[in-house]
């Protein structure tokens, strides 16, 4: 699932590549409409003929300004987002913006999770979980993360993940960053000591301006691949744990994997 630091390196790449395209035919899949939230028709009506000013990230989601209309999508579980040339299909492709200049944007999802929503330019609040969503993981300050922590007593993965508690961290990044703070996933939020606190703050911070930094020094990056060779933890149990050498370990449940180091993490 595309998170955080992907989303900004993906909002800074496609940025200057479509920014000013005027979108001159939307084409959506028969197979994979119902996983649009505005009728294929209206969606073409109401995007086609008008420019692409901007795009805009916010928690997990991405929004595309076109005119009185945001178009916003939440890549879920395997949604990504393809540039390619007008020619180009690419297989599981849910909808595509073909754009003046010759390029076509298709969003393709093999996981069929993936929600597309269009919007007037005030109507954010309308797209489901928009107005719950938290601060940005990456700027909240100290305090007002010391205040909104303590409204959460439950355990640290799940809190970091809780999208209104802070916005834009997911499975992946809640693994990467109680390893860097070397505290188990499992663990409750109402025993971290203040030390452990503060160290669990500066890891989000860490994390997530590393992971940007990373995925923006890819040689071939790609907008619709995930390149995450540099995590230390997630996706690797049974690997030794870069920090201790003990062996990384793995829980599988509701179709997801957390993986931590029983030999670091407390």
């Amino acid at each position: 699932m595309p998170e955080m630091p992907e989303l900004v390196v993906l909002r800074e790449r496609l940025t200057p590549l479509v920014a000013g395209q005027k979108i001159a035919k939307v084409s959506v899949s028969p197979k994979f409409g119902f996983l649009l939230r505005t009728p294929p028709a209206d969606l073409a009506a109401a995007l086609e003929g008008n420019r692409i000013d901007g795009i805009e990230r916010r928690g997990k989601f991405l929004v595309f300004d076109a005119g009185q209309r945001r178009l916003v999508l939440n890549p879920m579980l395997g949604g990504r987002l393809h540039l390619g040339e007008a020619r180009d299909r690419p297989p599981a492709a849910l909808f595509a913006l073909e754009l003046e200049g010759g390029r076509r944007l298709s969003l393709t999802d093999f996981a069929r999770m993936a929600r597309v929503y269009l919007v007037d330019a005030g109507g954010l609040d309308q797209v489901p979980g928009w107005s719950e969503l938290g601060p940005e993981a990456e700027a909240v300050g100290w305090e007002e993360f010391q205040q909104r922590i303590r409204k959460h007593p439950g355990e640290l993965k799940n809190l970091l993940r809780n999208q209104a508690f802070l916005a834009g961290v997911g499975n992946a990044y809640s693994d990467e960053i109680l390893h860097a703070a070397g505290l188990l996933p499992l663990r409750k939020r109402p025993t971290l000591r203040p030390e452990e606190l503060r160290g669990l703050y500066d890891a989000i911070g860490e994390v997530l301006g590393g992971a940007v930094a990373a995925i923006r020094a890819q040689p071939d990056y790609q907008t619709h691949k995930q390149d995450r060779s540099f995590m230390r933890v997630h996706m690797r149990g049974g690997q030794p744990c870069p920090r201790c050498g003990h062996r990384i370990a793995e829980i599988k449940a509701g179709g997801e994997i957390t993986n931590f180091c029983r030999g670091c993490q407390r």
